[in-house]
Parts: C-alpha cells; structure tokens; sequence
C-alpha cells in the first residue's frame, strides 16, 4: 500500500482518497496497484456497504504522472507484462483500476471537484454515481498531447453521453465545467463547490442504507446486458435472478406490506 491512497472506513462507507495534491493526484504505479487493491477488498466483505472515491486538495485526479520517470515501480503483477519498444510501456495498470473499479458489486461514488482530467475522467466514469462541484472541470487531454486513450473510455464515454458529446470530448480536447457535465448526463448532480462534501455524505448514507446485495446484481445486469440484444437480455436477467440470492429481498417486502422504513443487511 502507499500513503498516498488514504483508506478509512465509517462504518457500512469506505472512502478512497487520492492524496497527491501536489501534483494534481497524478496517479503513479503504486497507487494505481494499492487503490485497486482496496477496492478488491471492498468488493470481498461484506462490511463496506458503499465505496466513495475522492481526491485531495484543489482536484480530483489530473491523470497518470505525464513522465514515464515519475510513475515509480511498475506492478510486480504485471512484471511478465512489460515489453520495450517506442510507446514505452502499456497501459495496463490503468486498466486493470478501471476494470476493478466497472466490476465492483458494491455501489461506488466518485465525488468530484476540480480537474478530472485522461485517467481521472476515466476513474470517474467508470463509477456508478457521480456527485461533482459546479465548477469541476472535466476533459480529455491525450489528444491534444498526440496520445490515444487505452483505457476504455472510448467504450464507456459514448454510452454515457451519446456519440456527438463523446467526440466533443475526445476528439477536441474540451473541458467542461460540472453545471454541463450534469447537463449532458456525466454527472449524477452539480453542487455549489461549498456544498460538495455535506451532499456526498448524505447520498453515501444513503447508499449504504441500502439493499447492497440489489446493487451488485443490478449492476451486474446493467454492465452484461450494454451491448446484447433485447431478447437476449431478458434471458440473461433470467440467468442472473436464478443465480443469485438476495437476502434483504424478504425484508423489502415486510416493510412495504408493513408501511415502514426497510432495515437492510446488506445481504
């Protein structure tokens, strides 16, 4: 682990904070490996009932460190994994973050202020939920730096905001402030930046509150069924209703029949 991913647990929440201020929470290797590694263990127990991931300081997540130099150890994971060659060293640590952070069976909100630029607009979208400061400003500059995106977002982004917003922020190089983000469906909510940190506490009670168990399967469904045809789709929602048991679901109806507030488990 390194100190700068900041894990803490209150109680069903656990928050993730990237803590390089200094440098815009530029991610390097090991903390690419150690923020995965938290939210594979999140994903285990059933303690955490919600994941919020954050940065520190003015911004969110500014991307990778730009130089290869100041990325620091490559993964011992993926030390079979790094050819030599001009384009340096492949994104894979990146996308093994991502992948994690996509599959993840417990609701996952990235709360964003300032920039979340390249890998940090990658980690945000690749979160369910994302609360953000009106002033937040999010873009992708890799190809204003004659770079390519490997990580997904080529695949993530258009689904989320359509072809036409998805090529405004790839292929130009804009960054938008939080206020559009929300107005073309990036972001979950806008917020006065002063108001940020009381409303991502509130929607991560919230959140925790709830059917977790739900969560992962629905997000299971949602994930799988992206790209599938309808009929195929309602098939698979089949496989995963059989496949899967979900406790608090007993629950849920007692306190609807009951005319009461659910107390979910998490299970």
């Amino acid at each position: 682990m390194t100190a700068e991913i900041l894990a803490e647990r209150d109680g069903g929440i656990l928050r993730l904070t990237l803590a390089r201020p200094e440098a815009g929470n530029a991610l390097t290797y090991p903390m690419m490996t150690a923020l995965t590694a938290h939210l594979a263990a999140a994903g285990d127990g059933p303690e955490v009932r919600c994941v919020v991931v954050c940065g520190q300081g003015a911004d969110f997540c500014t991307g990778e460190s730009p130089l290869a130099e100041e990325r620091g150890a490559w993964p011992a994971a993926l030390a079979h994994r790094r050819p030599g060659g001009a384009h340096g060293a492949a994104p894979l640590p990146e996308q093994v973050l991502v992948r994690t952070l996509r599959a993840l069976p417990k609701p996952v909100i990235a709360v964003v202020q300032g920039r979340a630029l390249g890998l940090g607009l990658d980690i945000a979208c690749a979160c369910d939920i994302r609360l953000v400061a009106a002033d937040a400003s999010f873009g992708d500059p890799r190809v204003t730096q004659g770079r390519h995106a490997a990580t997904g977002i080529t695949y993530v982004l258009p689904r989320l905001i359509g072809l036409s917003q998805a090529m405004r922020l790839s292929l130009l190089g804009e960054q938008i402030d939080g206020a559009e983000a929300e107005r073309i469906g990036l972001a979950y909510r806008a917020v006065p930046p002063a108001e940020l940190e009381a409303e991502a506490g509130k929607l991560a009670q919230t959140v925790a509150a709830m059917a977790t168990r739900s969560y992962a399967v629905i997000k299971q469904q949602i994930r799988e069924q992206l790209d599938l045809p309808y009929e195929m789709a309602l098939l698979h929602s089949l496989a995963v209703r059989q496949t899967n048991v979900i406790e608090d679901r007993a629950e849920g109806q007692r306190a609807f029949a009951e005319k009461r507030a659910p107390r979910y488990t998490g299970r």
